[in-house]
């Protein structure tokens, strides 16, 4: 198997094991999940697919859409050389090796299975400080949604801290 087929099956099968990754409680901008395999789906030589699973197809332009553009700009897109030397030098080239992506693969498996949570376990006197035990369970609470305080119980909190 040569080097380039070995990165893409690592990297197929790093991709197969984000699928599998849980879906972020909170819904931000930005899925760790989503850019990640976009990112090795790329490597791998995968069809990039939306988070329903239908194939993105990319738009290509014209022929009068690139007649347009190089018309329209005094250099290429518009930028001097100096600038495109600055944007040349930022981007980052990234070069995997199968090696790296095992690498990826063993640390992603690690935090799936929850491996330090279980080695480094901690007992309830932490979870359940004596001072407030339903603290931390409040909190999860509130992210999940599942109960909300309303201003009476926030301040009762606030000034109790109960």
């Amino acid at each position: 198997m040569s080097s380039s087929n070995a990165v893409k099956e690592s990297a197929k099968k790093l991709v197969n094991l984000l699928e599998k990754y849980p879906k972020d409680r909170i819904p931000h901008l930005v899925s760790f999940k989503d850019i990640q395999i976009a990112r090795f789906g790329r490597v791998a030589g995968l069809p990039n697919v939306d988070h329903e699973g239908n194939s993105i197809k990319q738009k290509k332009p014209s022929i009068d859409e690139i007649k347009s553009i190089i018309n329209r700009t005094s250099g290429p897109l518009g930028l001097n050389k100096e600038m495109l030397t600055k944007i040349q030098n930022k981007i980052i080239d990234e070069k995997f090796t199968e090696e790296s992506i095992n690498e990826q693969f063993r640390a992603l498996s690690c935090i799936m299975n929850n491996k330090f949570r279980n080695y480094y376990d901690v007992g309830d006197k932490l979870y359940k400080p004596a001072g407030n035990p339903h603290y931390y369970q409040r909190l999860i609470d509130a992210v999940d949604g599942k109960k909300k305080e309303n201003l009476l119980t926030a301040m009762r909190t606030v000034l109790f801290g109960k």
